[in-house]
Order: C-alpha cells, then structure tokens, then sequence
C-alpha cells in the first residue's frame, strides 16, 4: 500500500519555475533524462516501443486534462498520434 508521503510525491506537478531550473542545468536535465529513458525501456533494447511509452503519454494527457484512453474517441485520436508519429530512440 502506497503512502501518503509517497502518493503525494507521485503527483507532485513541476511548475514552471521548476522546470526552467532543471532544463538549464544541463547535467542534472540529462541525468533526469537517462533515467526516465531507462525506468520506460522495459526491455532495456534502447528504444522505446509504443507500448513502453503509452503508460507516460497517459500521464501526461491526465495531467493536461484529457480523459483517460478508452473514454473517447477524441482523446484516443491524440494518444494513438502522439506515441506513433515521435519514435523514441
């Protein structure tokens, strides 16, 4: 069972100040990075397959206020693009 401590940090939003400081550190934004490729390469191949990445794209259409896949054709249209036309390497 997840704790509220930890719950809370799962949620946590950067806002833009947040943001701005990560992206012009340039050593801890490539960090972040490198993790976040890693923790989605499930398969550690050094790509990321649509599949991996469905579950961070459905993060970040919660986040921007889209429902959730499988709720509308709409916002499935958008999900279905966003993780076909960026192939991540």
């Amino acid at each position: 069972m997840e704790t509220s401590a930890a719950k809370k940090k799962s949620e946590q939003v950067l806002d833009g100040s947040d943001i701005m400081k990560l992206v012009e550190n340039e050593e801890v934004f490539s960090n972040f990075v490198d993790h976040k490729f890693q923790e989605l390469d499930k398969d550690s191949d050094g790509q990321l397959s649509v599949k991996e990445l469905q579950p961070a794209v459905a993060d970040i259409g919660t986040a921007l206020g889209l429902p959730a896949q499988g709720t509308s054709a709409d916002s499935d249209h958008i999900y279905s693009e966003v993780c076909t036309l960026y192939p991540v390497h």
